[in-house]
């Protein structure tokens, strides 16, 4: 009761301010003098308002129009407007209204030039912006139409326009309620909706959930006994890890401090100047000896690959997790590949090479010039199979020659980016004419149709640390193991480190000849009865 009493008086108020703004409105008109010329003025000025605003109006509707195509001129809007109203507007009547809407943001404008007379060209237009400004507009002609109709009905009896009000009130909350159920009623998903979203989760699920074989595989080359490897401390050295934790811990007590993760020690000599800080090259400085720059060493004792010899493994069979494979020990030939008769190895499944490009620097190595790159004798090696080529710098585009010269396709590329001893990228390399290179590519080529190839295992980007001159990381063994478990594999231009389990290794910085294969030992013996390679350098 309290609510449509407050409306009744709302109502009442409403209807007594407009009779005395009518009241108002009649005294202002009779107190007027000279009614025929000043009466005749005003009739032409609001008339002439009233067209004004109609022609922005069309102009409006006309840019919001969908079908306009920008860019757009303003004698075609002009056209389009003396169409739509039914008489002729004037040329810079809408231009005006253009660089009103201009100045407003609504649309961008382009001055020019056409048939010696100024127009402008619409480029862009805010359409969400100009719907906005006629939607506002149309909202402001409901409303003045609902004031009229308001003051017309004040002559009738209030208990009228209050019956009046009450069945449009009721109307409009029906038709609300209606409209209300009916959104609700579409928003609900359908029965097909719901079947569909079920069906597309349950094959998201099945294809995010590994197979069977990706499964087996994963465990077949799992590290027995967990993974080998220890953390590097982020911090560093101890004291500045120590620091660090003592600063953020509460109590603060270097008691407690325990990190197990690895560190390294400052190399402090007699002519160490601490304050010049790090030094660039770090462990592959060639002055270490005379080097005023800060270096270090890990600080503690840790066996890497490094310590062994590459003949300890001689003389023993290396037993992959699966005990149906078995690896040959690490074989090597000490020769020049430019004259050796690689027929007599047989075929591989896997060729790695390094080859001793020939990039304009001082190397501390021969190398090969780019025809006697192309003349080598690969595709004796292989049938089918998959290929790896190390190239750097210019020799990019030479190895994706050779590569197609000797029949492989390039289907990959694996990119290892270097970081230095303290596991920083590198930002200071010895290579790189314009930029310092901070990374090498290994170009991967495929022959034919190689089977028994386990893919998607690994990533290709290998993030490891830097050690002598053209010395690879060692994951790339893993790699292609991982891809073609168990098969023949040989690298060209290896050293004595890059002798591995399974591989045959040639190169001219070899220590002699070491064979275990006996068919390839018959061949090795019967082509060169001397048994050693030809013109090893």
């Amino acid at each position: 009761m309290s609510d449509a009493w407050e409306e009744i008086q709302a109502v009442k108020s409403k209807r007594n301010e407009l009779r005395e703004r009518l009241q108002k409105r009649r005294k202002e008109r009779e107190d007027l003098l000279g009614g025929g010329d000043s009466t005749s003025t005003i009739n032409l000025s609001s008339s002439s308002k009233e067209a004004n605003k109609d022609i922005e109006n069309c102009v409006l509707r006309i840019l919001t129009d969908a079908t306009l195509s920008l860019p757009s001129d303003s004698r075609i809007i002009c056209h389009n407007v003396s169409t739509q109203i039914g008489y002729i507007v004037s040329h810079t009547i809408v231009s005006n209204l253009l660089q009103k809407f201009a100045a407003q943001e609504l649309i961008r404008l382009v001055d020019g030039i056409q048939e010696n007379q100024p127009v402008l060209t619409i480029t862009h237009a805010e359409h969400a912006r100009l719907v906005a400004m006629v939607t506002e507009d149309q909202l402001g002609n409901a409303i003045s139409l609902k004031r009229k109709l308001e003051a017309e009905e004040l002559a009738l009896p209030a208990q009228t326009v209050t019956v009046k009000e009450d069945i449009s009130k009721s109307k409009r909350e029906k038709k609300d309620s209606k409209n209300h159920d009916v959104m609700n009623l579409l928003s609900l998903p359908s029965t097909r909706e719901k079947e569909n979203k079920k069906m597309g989760e349950e094959i998201l699920d099945l294809l995010s959930k590994p197979t069977v074989k990706e499964k087996s595989l994963a465990e077949r080359f799992r590290s027995q006994g967990g993974a080998q490897v220890k953390e590097f401390c982020a911090h560093g050295t101890k004291d500045e890890c120590r620091k660090v934790w003592m600063s953020e811990s509460d109590d603060g007590l270097e008691s407690k401090w325990n990190c197990h993760r690895l560190h390294f020690r400052k190399i402090i000599q007699s002519h160490t100047d601490e304050s010049l800080g790090d030094c660039s090259f770090l462990n592959t400085c060639f002055h270490m000896e005379t080097c005023k720059y800060v270096h270090y060493e890990v600080d503690q004792a840790i066996k890497t690959k490094d310590d062994f010899e590459p003949g300890s493994l001689l003389g023993q069979a290396v037993v992959s997790r699966g005990e149906s494979t078995v690896l040959y020990p690490a074989q090597w030939i000490q020769c020049d590949l430019r004259s050796l008769d690689m027929a007599i190895l047989g075929k591989f499944s896997v060729i790695m090479a390094d080859p001793p490009w020939d990039i304009h620097m001082e190397l501390p190595y021969g190398t090969l010039s780019d025809d006697e790159m192309r003349q080598l004798s690969i595709p004796i090696l292989q049938d089918e199979g998959l290929i790896f080529l190390w190239v750097t710098g210019r020799a990019m585009e030479l190895g994706r020659e050779c590569l197609q010269l000797w029949g492989y396709e390039r289907v990959d590329e694996i990119i290892w980016v270097k970081t230095n001893q303290l596991q920083r990228i590198i930002r200071t390399g010895r290579t790189g004419h314009w930029l310092n290179h901070g990374k090498e590519h290994c170009l991967v080529g495929m022959k034919g149709n190689p089977r028994m190839l386990n893919r998607g295992l690994d990533c290709d980007v290998i993030v490891a640390e830097v050690r002598a001159t053209s010395h690879k990381p060692d994951e790339m063994y893993g790699i292609i193991e991982r891809l073609s478990p168990g098969t023949r594999k040989i690298e060209l231009f290896g050293r004595p480190h890059n002798v591995q389990p399974n591989w045959i290794t040639l190169g001219n910085q070899l220590d002699g000849v070491h064979l275990l294969d006996p068919d390839i030992a018959r061949a090795y013996q019967k082509h060169y009865p001397d048994a050693s390679a030809p013109n090893a350098k």
